[in-house]
């Protein structure tokens, strides 16, 4: 799992990961609402800099973070051709450069796009990397609990998606033993031309998607044999309390959020 380790949450005992899951849940919320709300380049700015110290707070890899925004460049160079080119406004200063003519404004917007995607993509990173799946589904089960009232199956979604973040880095790891396979045998995507390469996706797919069915089968007959019954008569294994860092948290969220209408 070497590959895909950036995938998977790492403990490293950092001040993020003692935050309480529920005011982790609201935080991110809250803190993606007011990136999203952010019309002032100055504090859309001041917002990617401090997820960025967050990241260097949870001890987590500066490798992946550099990687993380890298495969994002495809979408901030399309991002900036949109803002500054294709969408300029008649009466919207204009600069031309060599044969290139984009409009100031239309930087300044590209350059927020940029910063509110790379921001939500961060925010999601740290959400993920510093809590592990098992924490995460109790904290959002938690927080989605006041929903059973409605007979909404709260923990059957939370355990779906429990189930579905631990997959995807095994269904990663067995996609890229396919690959190789595949490159062994002189298929996989080295063949020159576009046509070439896409014949030889269905290959690797299909056996990624039979091993997934596989596995799916696995976990159900465990579950089963376990007598697995939803959350009727379970206990949880760990019981949550709010600390003061975690109402810090909130309170700086709620603050956050708020200044977008100040400044």
């Amino acid at each position: 799992m070497a590959g895909t380790s950036f995938l998977l949450y790492q403990k490293r005992n950092s001040w993020l990961e003692r935050w309480d899951p529920r005011m982790k849940i609201i935080a991110v919320l809250l803190f993606g609402a007011a990136l999203l709300l952010t019309h002032s380049l100055g504090l859309k700015t001041a917002q990617l800099l401090l997820l960025i110290v967050l990241w260097g707070v949870a001890k987590l890899s500066w490798r992946v973070l550099v990687f993380t925004l890298l495969s994002l460049s495809i979408f901030f160079a399309s991002t900036m051709i949109y803002q500054s080119v294709l969408t300029a406004v008649p009466g919207e200063d204009m600069i031309t450069w060599g044969w290139l003519t984009f409009s100031a404004q239309g930087v300044i917007r590209g350059v927020m796009m940029c910063e509110q995607i790379a921001g939500i993509v961060l925010l999601l990173a740290l959400l993920v990397r510093t809590t592990s799946p098992i924490v995460l589904a109790e904290g959002l089960e938690m927080l989605l609990k006041p929903l059973k009232k409605w007979r909404l199956p709260v923990h059957e979604a939370v355990m779906m998606f429990s189930i579905a973040l631990r997959f995807l880095p095994i269904l990663i790891e067995e996609f890229d033993k396919i690959r190789k396979a595949q490159l062994a045998r002189g298929g996989g995507f080295h063949r020159k031309g576009v046509a070439s390469r896409f014949r030889g996706v269905l290959p690797m797919l299909m056996p990624l998607f039979v091993m997934s069915i596989i596995r799916a089968k696995d976990l159900a007959v465990a579950m089963e044999s376990r007598c697995y019954q939803g959350d009727e008569g379970r206990t949880p294994i760990r019981i949550y309390r709010l600390q003061r860092s975690d109402y810090a948290v909130f309170s700086f969220s709620i603050v956050n959020l708020a200044a977008i209408f100040v400044l």
